[in-house]
């Protein structure tokens, strides 16, 4: 049986009281900005700073009755319900839910994929583009009875619950690697082990510059690995894949092999130094933003130098090393061949990339179980709606 349907608007009422900067009431309560709100789930971190927050702007008033709908770039789907009295961003709306509607069920309605593209398909503006609230408030949304409501609410939460516990378990399980590469090898800085040291550039057998060539947004072609695809912390995800298109040179030239480094030259100077390593999972390029290395593997493993140029000192060194502008600072491949690199016994090197290798297993298995979970977790309200008794 299929819920009824209700305009959102008939549902929940926006409550938009204002409370200017310079109200006493204004510095005793927390602000949330829309940073604070994390993205599809709707955790909030008030220990993120809120730029809106440092200004001292005008906010709106919410308590643990209202839903935050955060209508600036509504595609990020941030939307929370807060569990305390505080004062917000005027581009979170709060909502007041109506004597019909639970309030968790609320926030699980507008953090639909549904509600998203809804929201975005009646947004004003291009580069910061914001929900019409309007619009947004005449969307029909399901409308169980308030029984109906808190048994959905209640299976989602469980699921929620178990979402962030794996999430917390991926995240422990990554801290694992830099503290293992710690233990084994020291400081790569200080060297306190006294291994022998060699210029990276000695190491490597390949040092070049990925392709130029423009990538397309179509699946014709060779797949390209971008800025995006490497994380901070070096790992590569490839959900978001563009495709290149190369001639059999190129792509012989290019062509990356697994046990490849990649090496973001440039980027903002943070980002600067993002390494990641390719395990082969199907055949790719890299973009000219990347430097490729492929290592000597009779002096070094691959695994042993992505650990070593993903570690927290050696980051920190890419740092002050990076040249250039704001927002645009970049390490080219000569400073980059001349970076010393720590140089262990190669048995060292391979017993950490067995113990390394073990890991990510693992780390992959988490995160393909979050994927599903997810994945689960999103069409669960639909398949729970479609279930309920006549």
């Amino acid at each position: 049986m299929r819920a009824r349907t209700a305009p959102l608007g008939q549902l929940c009422e926006m409550d938009r009281r204002g409370l200017r900067p310079d109200d006493s009431l204004a510095a005793d309560l927390p602000f949330v900005g829309v940073e604070n709100v994390a993205a599809g789930t709707g955790v909030l971190n008030l220990d993120t700073a809120s730029r809106v927050g440092v200004q001292k702007s005008t906010s709106f008033q919410f308590d643990e009755r209202h839903v935050l709908y955060g209508k600036l770039r509504p595609y990020l789907n941030k939307v929370a319900a807060p569990g305390f009295v505080g004062r917000c961003s005027t581009e979170l709306i709060p909502l007041l839910p109506g004597d019909e509607m639970d309030r968790d069920f609320l926030a699980y309605l507008l953090r639909r994929k549904e509600t998203a593209a809804f929201a975005m398909a009646s947004a004003t503006g291009t580069r910061m583009p914001r929900a019409d609230m309007k619009a947004l408030l005449s969307m029909p949304v399901p409308f169980p009875s308030l029984e109906e409501q808190r048994r959905i609410v209640a299976v989602l939460n469980q699921a929620a619950k178990i979402e962030r516990l794996r999430t917390r378990a991926a995240e422990r399980l990554r801290e694992f690697l830099p503290a293992l590469f710690l233990e084994m090898f020291g400081d790569p800085i200080r060297n306190p082990r006294k291994w022998k040291v060699a210029p990276l550039g000695s190491v490597c057998t390949l040092v070049q510059y990925g392709t130029s060539k423009k990538a397309d947004v179509g699946m014709e072609g060779t797949p390209i690995l971008r800025m995006g695809n490497v994380t901070h912390d070096g790992y590569i995800h490839c959900a978001d894949m563009k495709h290149v298109d190369l001639s059999s040179a190129e792509k012989e030239k290019y062509s990356l092999s697994t046990g490849d480094i990649l090496f973001n030259r440039t980027n903002s100077r943070e980002l600067v130094g993002k390494t990641g390593l390719w395990d082969g999972r199907f055949e790719a390029v890299a973009a000219s933003y990347f430097i490729r290395l492929r290592m000597n593997m009779k002096i070094v493993r691959p695994s042993y130098i992505w650990a070593f140029m993903n570690n927290r000192a050696m980051k920190m060194l890419l740092y002050r090393l990076a040249r250039g502008a704001i927002g645009q600072a970049n390490i080219n491949s000569s400073e980059l061949k001349l970076l010393t690199v720590l140089l262990p016994p190669l048995a060292i090197q391979a017993q950490f990339e067995r113990l390394l290798i073990r890991t990510r297993k693992v780390a992959n298995a988490f995160d393909s179980s979050q994927e599903t979970a997810a994945a689960l977790s999103a069409s669960l309200m639909d398949r729970l709606l479609e279930e309920l008794p006549d």
